[in-house]
């Protein structure tokens, strides 16, 4: 994954986007983040009755 990040002066950048931009630019930290996401939606996911046959069969 490509990051660009545009130059500017750190007075007008927060320290927050600072943290982040420098995050973003670890691999494994983006591959933690993305498997963080991928579980906490298949928990949702699986949590949710099938409600497959409702919509079929009415």
């Amino acid at each position: 994954m490509t990051v660009s990040v545009k130059e500017s002066s750190a007075e007008t950048v927060s320290a927050k986007i600072l943290e982040i931009r420098r995050k973003i630019t670890d691999n494994s930290y983006v591959d933690n983040a993305v498997q963080r996401i991928a579980s906490v939606l298949s928990r949702q996911i699986t949590a949710q009755p099938c409600r497959l046959k409702e919509v079929i069969y009415g």
